[in-house]
């Protein structure tokens, strides 16, 4: 009797392919220094020494059937590409096609363009004998890039601090910003100095250069810079250094008012009879700095009447002192009460039209300020 036969089918699982990126040679992040200072620049050539890259594939198989391991070897329909252009053999690049663990591997001969960079992607195939098919070999995101940085280091030095504050309280008009240049371990240099204004844009911040209606702006000579604080609030500046118009240094600093701290007490005895109005009139103002010795010019000192009461009963009248705005109460236990306030003095600027145009000025070209 005849036995009938009937094939069996094994059923493999996919197989686990993986690459990863080996360099060698060069490094991919080439670092060029200019010859902005008359000293010697540092140019890497890669036709010198070329920068490869070996796409590492390695494969796993559950079932153990095919082989574990790095398999370069065994990769076919081999894919340089830079961006979406493909990448040929030639003088600026070598694409390994040997039968060996080096197979795909990339030399790269050219220099990657000063301040740019190439990102790199290679493709290629694995035939799975076990299920006859072809398996995607991809790597991406390989990045070369060059770094431009200065022959020398160079470090700004500003006789202001990062945050500059001043006391608008100090009667100064202006306030004059230095810059100096201190290259490597050369010492003070000379160089081109720059000064730019921050400004913020949609949650972001970037700076531009001065402008003819930054009134602020008193005069720019060389490093010095010399600002009318009258006209700031709070802005911020950044000074940049160069050298034969390359950047090689940049210092950022604000310039904001910041007021003491303020007290205001009466100046005499502690007690006064009601009627001694003369007592009233003494206040000392004094700040964290000290004692402000001419207030009235800041301040409006000013002394009123107002009854005393305790429940029903009337206990007369008594003279206190009021500096500004009557908002806050008094420091009582005796026949005086101080009320203080600061009143911020605001920056000025420039008197224009209702349109925000035609500035105003007198006979001398002087500007009104407001």
């Amino acid at each position: 009797m005849k036995t009938a036969q009937k094939r069996i089918y094994k059923i493999y699982t996919p197989l686990s392919v993986s690459v990863t990126p080996d360099y060698k040679g060069t490094l991919a992040s080439q670092a060029f220094k200019t010859d902005e200072s008359g000293d010697t620049g540092f140019n890497p050539n890669r036709r010198i020494t070329p920068t490869v890259i070996l796409p590492v594939v390695r494969t796993y198989d559950v079932d153990g059937v095919f082989r574990t391991g790095i398999v370069n070897d065994l990769l076919a329909d081999m894919h340089w590409y830079d961006g979406d252009v493909e990448i040929v053999s030639g003088t600026d690049y070598q694409i390994d096609t040997s039968n060996g663990m080096t197979r795909g591997q990339l030399t790269v001969y050219r220099n990657t363009p000063a301040g740019s960079g190439q990102l790199l992607r290679f493709e290629a195939v694995i035939t799975d004998t076990r299920r006859n098919e072809n398996v995607k070999v991809i790597l991406n995101g390989v990045s070369l890039t060059t770094v431009v940085s200065s022959g020398d280091q160079y470090e700004l030095i500003l006789n202001i601090s990062s945050s500059g504050y001043y006391n608008p309280l100090d009667n100064l008009s202006s306030i004059q910003v230095i810059a100096s240049a201190f290259r490597g371990d050369k010492g003070q240099a000379a160089i081109e100095y720059e000064l730019r204004k921050a400004i913020s844009s949609g949650g972001s911040a970037t700076d531009r250069a001065i402008l003819s209606t930054d009134y602020e702006i008193i005069s720019i000579a060389a490093g010095t810079f010399n600002f009318d604080i009258r006209m700031i609030n709070e802005e911020s500046y950044v000074v940049i250094g160069k050298v034969n118009s390359v950047e090689v240094a940049r210092k950022n600093f604000t310039i904001k008012r910041k007021y003491p701290k303020w007290q205001a007490e009466q100046s005499g005895t502690d007690e006064m009879i009601p009627g001694q109005a003369e007592i009233a009139h003494r206040v000392e103002v004094s700040a964290s700095n000290g004692i402000v010795n001419d207030p009235i010019r800041f301040f409006s000192i000013q002394p009123h009447t107002v009854t005393i009461k305790k429940g029903d009963m009337n206990w007369g009248e008594r003279q206190e002192l009021r500096i500004n705005p009557y908002v806050a109460g008094f420091q009582d236990g005796s026949y005086l009460g101080v009320y203080f306030e600061v009143e911020e003095i605001p920056a000025l600027n420039i008197a224009t039209d209702e349109t925000g145009n035609n500035n105003y000025t007198d006979e001398l070209g002087n500007r009104f300020l407001i």
